[in-house]
């Protein structure tokens, strides 16, 4: 199994652009390239639609086996695997390298490529990337890419890492041509950028040893006991049609979740900002950016009636925004679908980021026991005093760490919760 993670010295190093750049040239020379998300960000993956859209791979979210099960079934039948880090190479939960690209790269037994921009630094490059090779024995660390630098400091820089034995893989100059724009969450979405593939394959090839990657890019870590059967699963005795919107507004969705759902129900994805919307026995509404499309309020009518009707609604961040009954930005207020007795009121600072932990404390049509998610938002909310709660976590939540608002047979909350830490077989099971 051929498979590469690309980590990072930090945040914005070029992680992404040096992916994209790989994953690219791959599918140019007939490669099936499945790409993968170290982390909780949905952002990212949505970049790689041109291949395969990037599955997330979380140890804090999944578990070792969830991430072990999910690289093998999304590697059946592909030739590469391309595992885009997160953060810093050895930054995880608390301050620990749980959950963080080096864990997963241990965990699969994958060969680490490090990103580096070394933009104002000379020998001292080389200082920080012994520091990184030799931080933990058991990271198998191959070598270097350069990101945002010069021909000429890639050319000295190259010759001082290979007198000290160490693979240098390329470098990727500074570019317009790869550049991608940001807001609040993060980048923009990847239908957004509208970036050509072919010129991230252009650069890969031009700049980096494609060849070389192919060849040192061997996975030791043992898949064949995560390879699930997915004969009977579903199929003929499905009876639920779950509505999910899919667009620029709902665009967050874990692809393991939605695999999950597929188990129970027939997926049907519509998309709001085309006029689009199918009745359904239940609807799953992901994160996303209602806020930045007033034309989505024939579609909050919409879901209002069915949310009215005692249709089976989840929502999620971006998703139980819409459901609220406004979203003030910037002292303006957008009418939203009105489901919630809750307000949402969007800042210029970030109001809550990190991983969730949380229980159920009141019965739901959804969710049993515990789970594990992820919060991330510019926004609080202001719920009426007598909204009810199905969850208590460890997270900022809606209110004081409540979650979950239940109104009707709809639960909304902030959290992002990862499908394989909990169960949903009550949501499903109870109308077959």
């Amino acid at each position: 199994m051929k498979a590469v993670v690309i980590g990072g010295t930090k945040s914005g190093v070029g992680k992404t652009t040096v992916a994209l750049c790989i994953a690219s040239a791959l599918k140019k020379r007939g490669f099936k390239v499945q790409p993968f998300k170290v982390g909780p960000d949905f952002i990212d993956p949505t970049h790689y639609s041109f291949c395969d859209y990037a599955v997330n791979l979380d140890v804090f979210m999944m578990g070792e086996k969830g991430v072990l099960r999910s690289f093998a079934k999304w590697m059946t039948n592909k030739d590469f695997g391309i595992i885009e880090g997160v953060m810093g190479l050895f930054d995880g939960y608390r301050f620990t390298d749980h959950s963080s690209t080096a864990h997963i790269a241990k965990l699969l037994g994958a060969p680490v490529i490090l990103v580096m921009d070394i933009r104002g630094m000379s020998l001292s490059a080389l200082a920080v990337f012994e520091g990184y090779k030799n931080f933990d024995r058991d990271l198998n660390v191959v070598g270097v890419i350069f990101n945002g630098c010069s021909k000429i400091l890639y050319h000295k820089l190259r010759r001082l890492f290979e007198e000290r034995g160490y693979d240098v893989f390329g470098y990727i100059p500074k570019s317009e041509e790869l550049r991608i724009e940001s807001r609040h969450l993060g980048l923009i979405l990847g239908n957004e950028a509208k970036k050509d593939w072919r010129i991230f394959a252009e650069f890969g090839e031009r700049y980096l040893d494609i060849d070389k990657i192919l060849d040192m890019a061997n996975v030791s870590g043992q898949m064949e006991n995560y390879c699930e059967d997915e004969a009977g699963r579903g199929g003929k005795n499905r009876k639920i049609t779950l509505g999910i919107p899919f667009d620029s507004a709902f665009a967050f969705y874990y692809r393991d979740n939605l695999e999950v759902l597929k188990e129970f129900a027939n997926l049907i994805f519509f998309s709001p900002l085309k006029g689009e919307w199918i009745e359904c026995d239940a609807y799953y509404l992901g994160g996303g950016y209602p806020e930045l499309y007033p034309e989505l309020k024939d579609f909050g009518k919409f879901m209002r009636k069915e949310a009215e009707d005692c249709k089976l609604i989840y929502a999620e961040c971006g998703g139980m925004m819409f459901l609220s009954r406004g979203i003030e930005v910037e002292g303006k207020r957008l009418k939203m679908a009105g489901v919630l007795d809750i307000d949402i009121v969007f800042t210029k600072r970030l109001q809550a980021l990190g991983y969730v932990k949380g229980d159920v404390i009141r019965d739901n049509p959804f969710i049993i026991g515990s789970f594990k998610g992820h919060e991330f938002h510019y926004s609080y909310a202001l719920p009426d005093e007598d909204v009810r709660f199905a969850f208590k976590t460890d997270g900022k939540g809606i209110k004081d760490g409540l979650d979950g608002a239940l109104v009707y047979n709809t639960l909304a909350g902030y959290t992002h919760i990862h499908f394989f830490s909990t169960s949903l077989k009550r949501f499903f099971n109870d109308r077959r």
